[in-house]
């Protein structure tokens, strides 16, 4: 069977529609929603699987838990081993791959794809990685499935991307703001992605905001998104100079914010 991941990111949307487009078959574009998407980003999909359905006769799986499961891991959940078994872990890590990206995407995912065809070796998965990505070493080793990575097939980057979703219509308004997208609350997401945050998407910065305070007051491990810098104080600065210059860039191996 072959399954697809579509984060709503433009690099996984224009992997999908293309590979359709070209005649290929999909059994399962999977969509995981993790509690924390931006509005923007659910009305998108609504649209994106508007468009599929027209050009392609497909609907997206909406991969999405009862229970919010970050604030479960954050916050009720202790470390069972280690130096600091019996604590709280509090809010996902700044580097690497953290409970977040585990338990909200990965995890839902595998579930999903072992429960409808368990044979490994029989599963395709279509992974929007671009052409310069998987030439600087960056792939996925999976347990439930072989991967493959049309972009880099196709030789696409950013540019063709870009170009591919405005001339169908369907590039995502997210990118009028982000350089990538993702969950508002990603901890791996620049400074200056905070700053947007902060000033155009208030409820969500409010969120942010009260995640930090909850991981403060029940004393976890890590209670800000950012290292030894929280929201509040970023907001401090943010309002003493709003014309503030950026000069983070990103590392695409501890990235999880998508593309």
């Amino acid at each position: 069977m072959i399954f697809a991941n579509l984060s709503g990111g433009r690099d996984s949307t224009a992997m999908v529609v293309r590979y359709l487009e070209l005649g290929g078959k999909i059994d399962y574009i999977l969509f995981c929603d993790t509690h924390y998407e931006f509005p923007q980003m659910l009305t998108y999909i609504d649209k994106l699987e508007s468009y599929l359905l027209k050009h392609f006769n497909k609907k997206l799986t909406r991969l999405r838990s009862e229970e919010d499961l970050l604030s479960k891991w954050a916050f009720e959940y202790p470390i069972t081993r280690g130096e600091h078994k019996g604590k709280l872990r509090g809010l996902p890590k700044t580097l690497g791959m953290d409970y977040c990206t585990r338990e909200l995407k990965a995890k839902p995912s595998r579930d999903f794809i072992k429960s409808k065809s368990p044979n490994a070796f029989k599963n395709t998965i279509l992974i929007g990685y671009t052409y310069n990505e998987v030439s600087n070493g960056r792939t996925s080793s999976l347990d439930y499935g072989v991967a493959k990575y049309p972009l880099y097939q196709w030789q696409w980057n950013e540019r063709e991307v870009e170009n591919y979703l405005k001339d169908k219509g369907i590039a995502n308004p997210l990118y009028q703001h982000f350089e990538r997208t993702g969950c508002f609350c990603c901890p791996k997401q620049s400074k200056k992605s905070l700053y947007t945050l902060y000033r155009f998407y208030p409820k969500e910065w409010e969120k942010c905001k009260e995640l930090e305070a909850k991981a403060k007051e029940l004393g976890c491990l890590n209670t800000t998104f950012k290292p030894n810098l929280s929201c509040v104080e970023l907001e401090a600065q943010f309002k003493r100079n709003p014309t503030m210059d950026f000069i983070e860039t990103y590392t695409e191996d501890m990235v999880c914010f998508c593309r």
